[in-house]
Order: C-alpha cells, then sequence, then structure tokens
C-alpha cells in the first residue's frame, strides 16, 4: 500500500479489512482449525481405488524383513542314548527383503477383496550364514505317519511300520538351507505318499520346503476380504472373509471366526484396553497383543503392543480360547499352539522362538534353547490417533513332537519324548524418514495451526487497535495536511494542497 497515493479515507479501509481479515482467520484457525483438520483426515484415510492411503497400502509402503532362523540337530545318532538329550543349535538369521503387492482387487465398498502377491529376495549382508549351510532336523514326514497310525488298528500299524520301513522313512534328513526354505527338496518317503493319492493322506507333491513354490504366489496365502472404512472408520482395515469364508473350517465356534487385522491396515481412535488382533492365514487363527505401555518415539506419543502369555493360550487363561483345542487331538499347555489342523494334522506346534513363555516342560528334554524376553517376544508400536505401527516385530517357532512308538521300529528306542524345534519366522518392519515425518505433520497440523491463528489474532487486534489509535489522534498519512487545506490562515490567497 503507498500512502502517498492513497487518501486518508483509503488508509482507514486498507488498514481495517487487512486487520479485520487477519482477525477472522486467527479466529478460525485458533477455534475451528483443529476440529476441521481432524474431520479432514478422516474424510481422506478410508480405503479407495487412488485414495491417499491406497499407494500406501498396495505395495509395501516400507522396508520389511523376513528373517528365519534353523534349528540343527547336533547329535541325532544320539536319539537312542539314555543320558544324552537331543541338542538343538540356531543357525542364522537368513534374512530375505519381502515386498507385498496386492493383486487381483475387486471392490464392493465398504469391502475389497485381494490377493497378496509375495516376492523374497536372500540378503547375505543382513545374514549371518549361507543357503549352503547344511541343517540336520527330524524326518518329520515319518513322524506325521506314525502319528496317523496311532489312531489305527493294530494290522494297520504293523502295515505303516513296514511301508516306513522300506519307503523312505527316517529319524532325520539332511539338506541344505537353500532347500528347507525356497528351493525344496525331493523325499522318497512323500514320493511314495503321493502316488497313494489317498484322501487320508493328503500329500500332493513328492517336493518339500518351508516356503516351497511361495516366492512370487500371489495364491499361497488365499484371498482376504478386508473393510475399506466406508461408512464405519472404526472398522477399517478389520478381515472380514479369508477363501471368500468367515470361517476358517479348522476350529468350532468363535475360534474359527475369520477376524483381527491382516497386519497391513489398522482402524483409528483406539482404545487403550483394545487388544490388537492379526490373523495369521498360515496358522488359520488370529493372535493378541496387550497394551503395554505409553511412549514417545521420534516426538509422537505411541502405544506399545506386546505378546502375553495369553496370546497363545488354549482356554488355560481365557474361556474363550478354549475352542482351539480340538477333541481328537492332545490339547498342549499355555504358549503353545497345536499347529496340526493346518499343516496336514500332523504332530507341528506353533510357540514364541525357544518356548518363550510356555511350560518349562516344552524344553526339559531338549538342549540347546535359551528363551529371552527382549529377543523373542512379539510388539507393535502404534500411533493410536491414525492407527499407523511406527514399528512391528512379529516371531513365531514351528516345532515338532518326538516320542516313543513301540509299534514303529525307527522310534522304539527314543530315550527322550521331546519337542525339536524346526525353524522360527520373524517379520520386521519400521516406519521410514520419510513417512515419519509425513505422521509428525498429520499429527502436529492441529497445534500448529491453532498457535498460528492466536499469533493471527493478536495480529489482526494490533492491527485494529493500532487503526483507531491513529484514527482518534489524526495521525493518518497527510491528514494533517489536508486539513489545513480545509481551513487556511490567509483568506485571500489561494493555497494549493499537494
Amino acid at each position: 500500500m503507498c500512502c502517498r497515493c492513497c487518501s486518508v479515507r483509503q488508509q482507514k479501509i486498507w488498514v481495517f479489512t487487512v486487520g479485520g481479515l487477519i482477525l477472522v482467520i486467527g479466529i478460525f484457525l485458533s477455534t475451528a482449525w483443529p476440529a476441521v483438520l481432524r474431520q479432514w483426515i478422516r474424510s481422506i484415510m478410508p480405503l479407495a481405488p487412488n485414495s491417499f492411503i491406497y499407494k500406501r497400502w498396495v505395495t509395501t509402503p516400507t522396508p520389511l524383513y523376513s528373517t528365519i532362523y534353523l534349528f540343527n540337530w547336533t547329535n541325532p545318532e544320539d536319539l537312542n542314548t539314555e543320558g544324552v538329550k537331543p541338542n538343538f543349535e540356531q543357525l542364522g538369521p537368513y534374512t530375505f527383503s519381502d515386498f507385498k503387492v496386492k493383486e487381483d482387487l475387486k471392490w464392493n465398498q465398504p469391502e475389497v477383496t485381494y490377493y497378496g502377491k509375495r516376492t523374497w529376495h536372500f540378503l547375505p549382508e543382513k545374514s549371518n550364514g549361507s543357503l549352503e549351510d547344511v541343517v540336520i532336523a527330524p524326518h518329520f514326514p515319518t513322524l506325521t505317519a506314525a502319528f496317523y497310525s496311532r489312531r489305527l488298528r493294530r494290522i494297520l500299524r504293523k502295515v505303516m511300520n513296514f511301508a516306513l520301513n522300506r519307503e523312505g522313512g527316517a529319524t532325520h534328513m539332511t539338506h541344505t538351507a537353500g532347500q528347507w526354505l525356497f528351493d525344496g527338496y525331493y523325499d522318497h518317503l512323500l514320493d511314495f505318499v503321493e502316488q497313494l493319492h489317498s484322501p487320508l493322506l493328503p500329500v500332493y507333491s513328492n517336493t518339500f520346503g518351508w516356503f516351497y513354490e511361495r516366492n512370487n504366489s500371489k495364491t499361497a496365502e488365499g484371498n482376504f476380504t478386508v473393510h475399506t472404512g466406508h461408512g464405519d472408520l472404526s472398522r477399517m482395515g478389520d478381515l472380514l472373509l479369508w477363501n471368500g469364508k468367515n470361517s476358517t473350517g479348522f476350529y468350532p465356534g468363535e475360534c474359527g471366526k475369520v477376524n483381527g487385522s491382516t497386519g497391513e491396515l489398522w482402524s483409528p481412535d483406539r482404545t487403550w484396553d483394545q487388544p490388537t488382533s492379526i490373523f495369521l492365514s498360515d496358522a488359520a487363527r488370529y493372535l493378541n497383543l496387550y497394551p503395554k505401555e505409553n511412549l514417545t518415539v521420534d516426538g509422537i506419543d505411541v502405544w506399545r503392543y506386546e505378546s502375553t502369555n495369553r496370546t497363545l493360550d488354549n482356554g488355560q487363561l481365557s474361556p474363550d480360547t478354549e475352542c482351539f483345542c480340538l477333541k481328537n487331538r492332545e490339547c498342549p499347555r499355555n504358549g503353545v499352539l497345536d499347529y496340526g489342523p493346518p499343516a496336514f494334522n500332523g504332530p507341528f506346534y506353533m510357540s514364541h522362538p525357544h518356548f518363550y513363555l510356555t511350560d518349562e516342560m516344552y524344553r526339559e528334554n531338549t538342549t540347546g534353547l535359551q528363551p529371552e524376553e527382549s529377543e523373542h517376544g512379539m510388539f507393535v508400536i502404534m500411533e493410536p490417533t491414525l492407527g499407523i505401527p511406527l514399528n512391528l516385530r512379529g516371531q513365531l517357532m514351528i516345532s515338532t513332537k518326538v516320542v516313543r512308538d513301540e509299534a514303529i521300529d525307527l522310534f522304539k528306542d527314543v530315550a527322550y519324548d521331546h519337542y525339536a524345534p524346526l525353524f522360527t519366522m520373524k517379520i520386521h518392519a519400521e516406519l521410514d524418514e520419510g513417512l515419519t515425518s509425513l505422521l509428525k505433520l498429520a499429527l502436529n497440523a492441529g497445534t500448529i495451526g491453532m498457535y498460528t491463528g492466536i499469533g493471527l489474532l493478536l495480529l489482526g487486534l494490533s492491527v485494529m487497535i493500532i487503526g483507531i489509535f491513529v484514527t482518534k489522534n489524526h495521525k493518518w498519512y497527510n491528514e494533517q495536511k489536508a486539513e489545513g487545506c480545509d481551513k487556511p490562515k490567509v483568506a485571500d490567497k489561494q493555497v494549493k494542497c499537494t
């Protein structure tokens, strides 16, 4: 504004208009802005094609790593030796980048159905060992066959024993880490069972690997239907269907229901006493992580959820999880889940690594396992307002049970019944700096706007007060000179005003 070019009236209009505008903006920012911003953020959070959150959901938004530990049975020759317990040595970590992209998306708001295609790449620089490492493990195909036979009549058990002795049964097997994980290996016993084509022994391949044919596969984990948050933001990320069904088919009642989160999309505005549930498709069940403490990470107030002795409960602590125990199978003690139903009904079990948070019984007949709270628990560190995880670690161990069996030659002299660890799978992800900065901005934008509004409010008031003061005291630019022109002291002389 050029005071030399403006009249007193124009100066007043400029000052009071600008001051009033600043005042109005200040009042809006200091009072209504936090609520308006919150409503706007909530409006862009529901999942939809090309929405704000879509690109951060449809592909892995942060560096994700899958870390696998294998357990090497160091003394298989002493299986039948009294006084020498089976010893297991943890090998690894074998670390892989874990990239996931969602494909074949079908939108039916407020739901979306998709397949998740995962791609793993081995990272030698983040690993301790190579994929050529030799690993010895119990021959669990033989253990599974022996386990099946215990429900059969005596004559059929003899047939099973004969088949195991003749068709490749063994107490242990040796393969490289790469074969155990993704490459797979040929097994004589599996080949024999596969050729039987028996519905009682559902084996469809003579090659096995823990993640065989899963790399770059979009169908390995099945398809998922999740809530997008439209109409009910509190349900955003809730798993509604797995493979088109709301029940897994493996457990009765509530235990068979599909629920929880897939771990990629979480609902905002969480309450402190609400556990975080994660659905594991491989285990065909959900796991609960419970609130532990409030923290501040990188200037962000977060909640930390951890696994507890209730996470892998079978009804001993929480009656609502008792239905995970099936009538025709032995129910494990607290801390260990029966992994058999989704794993060909074999003698397989799921727990925290090294049997952390389990009964001592699971380690009493083996050596080499050392559970540690800092290393073997699971956690999610989450910002509760927007439901965004900053850091997470999920890990579980798969084991098998080796028992003396008088009807099976290979196991009739086993010295110690024991649970043999096979491998641990750990997934770790952490929000990168770019997304952390964006989260900080989203969380602090309301406060920043409010304080900015207070500053503008004060500035606007100051401008208005100064304008009133100047008006009352006739201090506007050129105002005194203009008054002199209205009342000239010399009446007979013409005075020019500039």
